[in-house]
């Protein structure tokens, strides 16, 4: 699902602009647009391929009747932390 990888690509610009990424998330709520399992699996299958739902974290995908905005069908929130980076000049 294209939108789905939107999703993701978006999620990914966003970590990255505060020194994070997939791999530092800590949990995440997948809502899609459907009660089909169909589409339910179709947009989880885009998740798992984006690597954003290996590792120790919760993930909770849900069916909903509608979303903020018109044509809007997929959306995540993400919890994420931002490693550690020393200090310019400084031994870690």
């Amino acid at each position: 699902m294209r939108q789905a990888q939107q999703v993701i690509a978006n999620l990914e610009a966003q970590l990255g602009a505060i020194g994070s990424d997939l791999a530092h998330v800590l949990s995440t709520d997948v809502y899609v647009v459907s009660g089909d399992t169909a589409v339910l699996s179709a947009v989880w299958e885009v998740v798992e391929a984006s690597g954003l739902s290996v590792g120790p974290h919760s993930s909770t995908l849900l069916g909903v009747a509608c979303l903020g905005y018109t044509g809007q069908l997929v959306e995540i929130t993400a919890t994420a932390v931002v490693p550690h980076q020393p200090a310019e000049g400084t031994q870690p």
